[in-house]
């Protein structure tokens, strides 16, 4: 019993501190990426900074579209996996999956950029088709954000979080002082510093991760079979709640003049990741032991609610002079698009806190349904509010999804707490 509780408690050091490695690790990436923000906004403009959010928002939603459910059997094939080797077989198979993916995309957004009208009235056009090569790096970074969870692989997602944020502002800061006055074409230029930066993380994460391609056909068969039953059913969920998370931005270009609107939602987004990292930061880290736990902890629930509404409440006060000193007149409308959106974050940061739980223990249709009704409730808010208010109005469908959301996933939540407490009493 000594011993046994000897490695229970080294567990659990060793879990507070992946969470407070993770957490640190997220925050401070977090001015990184802002300070970032500030340099592009200004070397860049609202015009052109809102046609490269428009870019990126396609990049992310194409991504998500063709990854077909893939990586996330990829992870419950690695929750699963009790044997490093095996481990290592199936990043190997991922890594190959993830190749043949890219090329399908690819193909996708070259037939997208063509017969699209939207890209044509916004005038880019040929720069979109010239930058579809960088549409790998977020579909490598979805698989990366999948499956390193899955194998407690902290540290790796820690690194591939911060260091691409801390290159990115190097090289920002090295275009702004150095190349601002030489005649380039500053769109470009930024897509290519925002991809490269991440690409030399992700190669590194990979070599590190070690993938073996001994026995791949075995091995993607199996991934393939973990589609059928868990993969496709959360991806379908994904494809709704997260994709049309990454359609309102786009929608805000289909429904107005430019992109700058674009740029102003995008930049509001941007500000609030705080709210985002701290239950993901903490799902995370919890995530092996969510998939043998009967419940989630009490007291891991309220802390993960109190650091989050104390959170907003600090954004509510910062954000306003920060945007105005720092972002310039040019930008003063994200202030107002970000109070709202903070409300709309918060209550997704908590659904995705138990959606994890819930994903741990292969509720693979029950996120798949609360996707869909979420996905919808984006598409249907949206598609009404956005055209009347603009960038306000996908603030405001921000709110009402992330209220549909929790309603939807806690509900789950508790109705599995209550059959294991069933369980447990036979």
């Amino acid at each position: 019993m000594r011993i046994g509780q000897q490695i229970k408690d080294l567990s659990q050091r060793q879990t507070v501190r992946q969470v407070l490695a993770l957490l640190s690790v997220n925050m401070i990436g977090i001015p990184l990426g802002i300070v970032t923000n500030i340099i592009v906004t200004n070397y860049l403009g609202s015009q052109l900074f809102g046609d490269y959010k428009f870019i990126c928002s396609v990049f992310n939603f194409a991504s998500l579209i063709f990854s077909f459910g893939i990586f996330q059997a990829g992870n419950r094939a690695i929750v699963l996996s009790n044997n490093r080797n095996k481990t290592r077989g199936l990043y190997g198979a991922l890594l190959i999956l993830l190749c043949a993916l890219y090329i399908l995309m690819a193909l996708g957004l070259y037939a997208y950029s063509i017969y699209d009208n939207n890209l044509a009235d916004k005038g880019i056009t040929r720069m979109f088709m010239l930058v579809i090569p960088l549409s790998l790096i977020p579909l490598w970074s979805l698989l990366f954000e999948t499956i390193l969870v899955a194998d407690n692989q902290i540290g790796l997602l820690a690194k591939m979080r911060f260091y691409p944020k801390f290159i990115n502002l190097i090289l920002a800061g090295l275009l702004l002082f150095f190349v601002d006055k030489i005649t380039v074409n500053k769109l470009l230029v930024i897509l290519l510093l925002y991809h490269t930066s991440q690409l030399v993380l992700y190669i590194y994460v990979t070599i590190k991760l070690k993938p073996t391609f001994s026995d791949c056909r075995s091995k993607i068969n199996k991934i393939l079979y973990y589609d059928k039953t868990f993969g496709f059913n959360v991806y379908v969920g994904s494809l709704f709640a997260i994709g049309f998370g990454y359609l309102t931005e786009i929608l805000i270009s289909y429904f107005g003049v430019d992109n700058q609107d674009v740029g102003f939602y995008s930049l509001a987004i941007t500000l609030t990741q705080p709210l985002t990292f701290i239950p993901a930061t903490i799902a995370s880290t919890h995530y092996k032991a969510f998939a043998k736990a009967p419940y989630i902890q009490k007291k891991l629930i309220v802390s993960t609610i109190i650091m989050s509404l104390g959170a907003v409440v600090l954004l509510w006060i910062l954000i306003p002079p920060f945007v105005h000193y720092l972002y310039g007149p040019e930008f003063e409308p994200v202030i107002g698009i970000n109070f709202f959106v903070c409300i709309g974050v918060f209550f997704h940061g908590l659904s995705d806190f138990f959606n994890r739980y819930l994903q741990a223990n292969g509720y693979g249709t029950k996120l798949r349904n609360a996707s869909i009704i979420v996905g919808l409730t984006t598409l249907c808010s949206s598609i009404l509010l956005i055209p009347n208010f603009g960038a306000y109005g996908a603030a405001f469908a921000k709110i009402i999804t992330g209220l549909i959301y929790f309603i939807i996933i806690y509900w789950y939540y508790r109705a599995i707490v209550k059959k294991n407490q069933d369980y447990a009493k036979v």
